[in-house]
């Protein structure tokens, strides 16, 4: 009875672990263990790149560190490269991957050996200053999992199109493929600024002309 109770158990742990690795690499994003990315934008993400994988091959994939501990698990720049690169080895080509160190206030994009003829680090680098640094707020207790998500998917999103007109492929999930003129998240953060800037200076002038008469 007990030499079949062992191989009861280890048949459950077999199945367990198979199922998570399963789970793990059908997926697109990993971690995001305390939800730092927001069910709907986990959806659309899912949604999404499942459907860049289908039409171009690509998979573009999220890694979510928001996991807190004392001390920090990756506190230096070689800490961090040396999990992606851990990371990178378990994903089949092409790929394309969104890192966020919660902790540590990091993010990097890596892509794979393949798609660096379009889409190299320099080209990230240019998606994540131009479509995810500007949205990031100046104080932490600002730094929410709703603004977090949208910063992601706002890059996560210019991703997605690049691939697609790489391959010249149109996405029918992405919120901005068919307009490429469309302003981005940061253009209508600058345009609600300078409005309320403009209103505020308008405001001063006419209650100053109101009491100088």
């Amino acid at each position: 009875m007990r030499i079949l109770r062992q191989i009861l158990l280890a048949f459950l742990a077999l199945v367990a672990s198979t199922t998570w690795c399963w789970a793990s690499e059908s997926g697109y994003i990993f971690g995001n263990k305390h939800h730092t990315i927001v069910p709907k934008s986990q959806q659309f993400v899912q949604t999404l790149s499942e459907e860049v994988f289908q039409k171009t091959g690509v998979r573009i994939y999220l890694d979510i560190i928001d996991d807190i501990s004392i001390p920090s698990a990756y506190p230096t720049k070689q800490a961090r490269q040396a999990y992606q690169q851990e990371r990178a080895q378990s994903l089949q080509t092409p790929y394309v991957v969104i890192f966020l160190f919660l902790q540590e206030h990091k993010m990097d994009l890596i892509s794979s050996q393949d798609l660096h003829s379009f889409l190299d680090q320099k080209k990230l680098d240019s998606i994540y200053f131009d479509f995810m640094a500007a949205l990031l707020p100046e104080k932490d207790r600002d730094l929410t999992p709703p603004r977090i998500s949208a910063v992601i998917l706002n890059g996560y999103s210019e991703i997605a199109d690049t691939i697609a007109d790489h391959y010249d492929v149109k996405l029918i999930n992405n919120f901005s493929t068919d307009e490429r003129n469309v302003k981005t998240f940061t253009d209508i953060i600058i345009i609600i600024m300078l409005v309320t800037i403009v209103g505020l200076f308008l405001l001063a002038n006419f209650a100053g002309r109101k009491r100088s008469k």
